[in-house]
């Protein structure tokens, strides 16, 4: 799988791919490890749930 890096507009650094309906979204931790943020379902609204996954609160 090749993984994307999330665009700049949802305010996240990270990185996700597709896997059938669902997108794998992940960030490099300050390990050097590898860590899962979210799973989302192609029906997600993504912006809302990447912020909400990343920093701990949906945008208001």
């Amino acid at each position: 799988m090749v993984s994307i890096q999330v665009p700049a507009e949802y305010g996240v650094k990270g990185f996700f791919f597709p896997y059938e309906r669902h997108f794998v979204c992940w960030q490099r931790l300050s390990n050097n490890d590898i860590g899962i943020v979210t799973i989302l379902h192609e029906r997600m609204h993504q912006i809302a749930r990447f912020q909400d996954n990343f920093f701990g609160e949906a945008p208001s």
